[in-house]
C-alpha cells in the first residue's frame, strides 16, 4: 500500500485553510442562527469576509499543490473505502470552491478586506446576488457536514492505529 507523504507546504495550507474555514463556518452559522446584536453581526460579517478573500489564493495554491503531488495511478486496484476517501476529498474541495464563489457573487456591496483593500461588488443585479446567497447558505451546510465527517474519519483512522493526523502535522 503506498502512503501518500504531504509536502511542509500542504500541511500549511492545509492547516491555514483549516483554521479559516472552521472559524468561518462557527461564526457565520452563530450569527445567523443566535439571538445576536446587529454590531456582532456586522464584525462577524467583517471578518469573515476579509479571511475567506484572503484564502481564496490560497486555497487555489493548494488545489494545485493537491493536483501536482497526487500518487501515480497503481495497476492494482484501490480497496473500495479508498476510492471512496479520494471521492470525499474531491467532493470536499468543489464544495469549499462553491462557498468561496458563491461567498463573492452574494455581496451586495464592495468587499472590503481588513480596510487593506477594496474589490468592486462583481454583481448589480439584486435577483443573482439572491440567488448565489441561498447557493452560499446551502454550500455552508453541506461544507459543515464535510467537515464534520472528514473529522470523524480522522478520529476513526486514529482509534484504528492509522496515524493520519500525523501525516498532517
Amino acid at each position: 500500500m503506498t502512503i501518500k507523504t504531504y509536502s511542509r507546504s500542504q500541511k500549511l495550507l492545509h492547516w491555514l485553510s483549516a483554521v479559516v474555514i472552521l472559524w468561518a463556518l462557527f461564526t457565520g452559522f452563530y450569527v445567523a442562527l443566535a439571538p445576536v446584536s446587529s454590531e456582532l453581526k456586522g464584525l462577524a460579517g467583517w471578518i469573515n469576509v476579509s479571511l475567506t478573500t484572503l484564502l481564496i489564493p490560497v486555497f487555489v495554491w493548494r488545489c494545485f499543490l493537491a493536483w501536482r503531488h497526487r500518487i501515480a495511478p497503481s495497476v492494482q486496484p484501490k480497496p473500495l473505502m479508498t476510492r471512496l476517501a479520494g471521492w470525499v476529498h474531491v467532493i470536499l474541495y468543489f464544495t469549499i470552491s462553491v462557498v468561496l464563489l458563491t461567498g463573492v457573487l452574494m455581496m451586495e456591496r464592495s468587499i472590503v478586506v481588513f480596510d487593506w483593500f477594496t474589490l468592486p461588488q462583481p454583481i448589480k443585479d439584486p435577483a443573482l446576488t439572491r440567488f448565489f446567497h441561498t447557493l452560499h447558505i446551502a454550500s455552508c451546510a453541506v461544507l459543515a457536514a464535510l467537515v464534520g465527517l472528514h473529522v470523524a474519519a480522522v478520529v476513526k483512522h486514529s482509534l484504528n492505529g492509522k496515524s493520519v493526523l500525523g501525516r498532517m502535522l
